[in-house]
């Protein structure tokens, strides 16, 4: 079941572009994916054959190297046998912007770099020093010009001055980029990583900073990195998703059901911009992604008018934050806080991981505005109101109708 939203007719040439979230073998199924990627990809790929651009997020190091950077959270590789998958999708282009890209270190990334290239695909967001990660990707389909920007919040891998990595978030460089871009351009696109995972809406400053981007010419903005769907929303004529979910990420023991369903968003557009857009639901399994049945697709799309409402409500988007940080802030952040041992002086070392936690915490624009609104909220004295909410944000994390695979 598809389902399309058309907001005005097309006019002169058009192009339809698919943007898929985020993919990661891991490494443990990498000469699985390798050998099966065909099948894998078989319930979807007429999808994608039937798109203009087909652009895709790559959430791993493509490398054999052994060299994993200290950090916090895992490191993701697996080897360039992997990449026959978006192949057997014809995709075109991958999103290198992320917190996993960097995660081998220099070498790692150069390696992903050139991989990717090797196999076919131009890729945005990641670069031999800062200004070749945030360099935009120039395309043309059907006598369009377009121009694709890509970057990542602040967590690690990001590309220096002088070194590889991919490109960091800068909303002022980006919107200044935007405008620039739009003078040679018929459109511009942007992707982002950012986010929470595992929350099924935007922050405010996440959900405030999409519309920023799209009120300054972006033709249409596309966030992922919650490892679920979150909603989207037609703002002023610019189709924005908060988040598609996982493409194909096989998922660990734990993973709450949101971690498997996900939905392809097919963007149309014109010179004037974007005019349409449909979506494509699927389950992320680790065997098959497959499309959803009839009764799972109506299941589906009423779930997501849950998760679109409140983007229209900035109150309740505030109070659903609230909540989200009234544990994941108090009870996650804080506690890591207060936990950290005092380092003795002069031997504070770059891995040790307490500190590495702490310098996410701090640095990732996420992470950050969680542990700022916490301390705000501990102030104000709505820590135990706000928790008492949260089971309204447990339920839309485990949607009772999702078949795990």
């Amino acid at each position: 079941m598809k389902n399309k939203i058309q907001w005005r007719e097309p006019d002169g040439e058009t192009v339809s572009a698919i943007f898929a979230g985020d993919f990661s073998p891991r490494e443990v199924n990498a000469d699985d994916v390798a050998a099966r990627a065909e099948e894998i990809v078989s319930e979807v790929k007429t999808v994608f054959e039937n798109c203009d651009l087909r652009i895709l997020q790559l959430e791993f190091t493509v490398t054999d190297k052994d060299t994993p950077i200290p950090k916090s959270g895992p490191n993701h590789r697996a080897h360039a046998g992997c990449l026959k998958l978006p192949q057997a999708l014809g995709i075109d282009t991958v999103l290198l912007a992320n917190n996993h890209t960097g995660d081998y270190g220099d070498e790692g990334l150069l390696d992903t770099l050139k991989y990717c290239k090797e196999a076919g695909f131009q890729s945005v967001g990641a670069g031999e020093n800062a200004a070749a990660a945030a360099a935009p990707l120039m395309m043309e389909r059907n006598g369009l010009r377009i121009a694709l920007l890509n970057q990542a919040e602040h967590e690690f891998g990001i590309a220096g001055e002088h070194t590889p990595g991919c490109a960091g978030l800068d909303p002022m460089q980006l919107t200044e980029k935007i405008k620039s871009l739009k003078k040679d351009c018929d459109l511009v696109w942007v992707a982002l990583h950012g986010g929470h995972e595992h929350y099924p809406f935007p922050s405010p400053r996440l959900h405030q900073m999409c519309r920023f981007l799209a009120d300054n010419g972006a033709d249409l903005v596309f966030n992922c990195h919650s490892h679920c769907p979150c909603g989207y929303e037609i703002y002023n004529g610019t189709p924005i998703i908060y988040s598609p979910g996982n493409f194909y990420f096989p998922a660990r023991p734990t993973s709450l059901p949101g971690w498997f369903i996900g939905y392809l968003p097919k963007f149309y557009c014109d010179r004037q911009g974007s005019y349409a857009l449909e979506l494509i639901p699927y389950y992320n399994h680790k065997d098959k992604i497959r499309l959803l049945d009839d009764q799972d697709a109506e299941a589906f799309f009423h779930h997501m008018e849950t998760l679109n409402k409140p983007l229209q409500d900035r109150s309740k988007l505030n109070e659903l934050f609230d909540s989200w940080s009234s544990l994941y802030g108090a009870e996650g952040y804080m506690v890591t806080l207060l936990d950290l041992p005092k380092p003795e002086p002069g031997k504070l070392k770059a891995e040790d991981q307490n500190w590495l936690g702490v310098k996410n915490i701090f640095c990732c624009e996420a992470h950050n505005e969680l542990l700022r609104h916490t301390l705000l909220m501990m102030e104000q004295g709505k820590l135990e109101e706000a928790k008492s909410r949260f089971p309204e944000i447990s339920v839309l994390q485990r949607p009772d109708w999702v078949k795990k695979g």
